[in-house]
């Protein structure tokens, strides 16, 4: 009863003072996960120079259960948050190369639906109380916020998902909310399924500029971060970086992940949870595509088609 008092003079002072994380819904008080720390990184846009990721090549073959260890690449500091040293990694002849025959089938709208394998938890990314994260202005006004590019990828996805009869969770339908972090893994992991669950977290990457300013022009592409020494993490997340890589032909800046502080949404969701930056709304000439919406489309339809390939062929 006491805590209930306190927190409707929070909600009484929020009202009457402002104050947007007051205006986060509420969390479960049954949920035991950590408190957000603000001062770690919680997606790609928030990596710096100096930090330790592994980057690995989405065809390098992953090994589930009892196999040998996964082989990654190696570990390195980013080089694209420094330079403009940012070739694709090096081929590899012994790796398989892409099978066109091994793309989802184009659906046939009498084709019944099929039968659902996961539940899809949908994660629209950071809300529009979220410090920052848009473009600097075009010269024509126009900016990239990343909150709605988010949210309207996921709706595109839906909008294809519900078609498809795939199962679907839209964890953040709310607009007017911040970063979250807590909320958006505690609906995730209490979100009731039958099935076994996905965490799959859309968003825009943003590269290091001075505030207002356009970031240099050879950072750009797309790549997928997935938790580290998850294997059936990095399957999922080769799938989708493969997927958008064909769909957009952007630079591939493949899979990530951090072997040390990981994204809070990807090391406290109790499922496989696989995290996607879709091009940088910081790079001038990305930005203008991103804000296309048959650039958006294609963008969706790249998710929509690593979903069916997960789903048809499992993880």
């Amino acid at each position: 009863m006491f805590k209930k008092i306190i927190d409707f003079f929070k909600r009484i002072f929020a009202s009457i003072f402002g104050g947007s994380k007051k205006q986060n819904p509420p969390i479960p008080s049954n949920v035991n996960l950590p408190n957000e720390d603000e001062t770690l990184a919680q997606d790609g846009s928030e990596i710096t120079p100096d930090t330790a990721v592994v980057i690995v090549n989405e065809k390098d073959p992953v090994f589930l259960d009892d196999d040998p260890p996964i082989r990654p690449t190696d570990i390195v500091l980013d080089p694209e948050l420094e330079n403009d040293n940012t070739g694709d990694l090096p081929n590899d002849p012994t790796l398989p190369t892409d099978d066109p025959n091994d793309d989802p089938p184009i659906e046939d709208p009498e084709t019944p639906k099929h039968q659902a394998r996961f539940l899809w938890c949908l994660d629209n990314g950071h809300g529009k109380l979220t410090a920052g994260k848009r473009s600097p202005k075009l010269p024509d006004g126009a900016r990239l916020y990343e909150y709605e590019f988010n949210r309207d990828i996921v709706k595109k996805i839906i909008t294809e998902l519900d078609k498809l009869g795939v199962q679907y969770y839209n964890v953040v339908p709310e607009v007017d909310i911040d970063n979250y972090l807590k909320g958006r893994v505690a609906r995730a992991n209490l979100k009731a399924s039958k099935l076994p669950k996905i965490f799959l977290s859309i968003h825009s990457n943003a590269a290091p500029a001075r505030t207002g300013s356009w970031a240099n022009a050879s950072i750009s592409g797309i790549e997928t971060w997935y938790f580290h020494n998850s294997r059936k993490g990095r399957k999922v997340a080769s799938v989708f970086q493969a997927a958008l890589i064909k769909a957009t032909n952007w630079k591939n800046r493949h899979i990530k992940s951090r072997p040390t502080k990981q994204f809070y949404v990807l090391r406290h969701t109790s499922m496989t949870a696989v995290l996607t930056e879709n091009g940088f709304y910081n790079n001038k000439e990305e930005c203008k595509l991103l804000l296309k919406d048959e650039v958006r489309q294609k963008i969706a339809d790249a998710h929509v088609a690593a979903i069916l390939k997960i789903e048809r062929q499992g993880i």
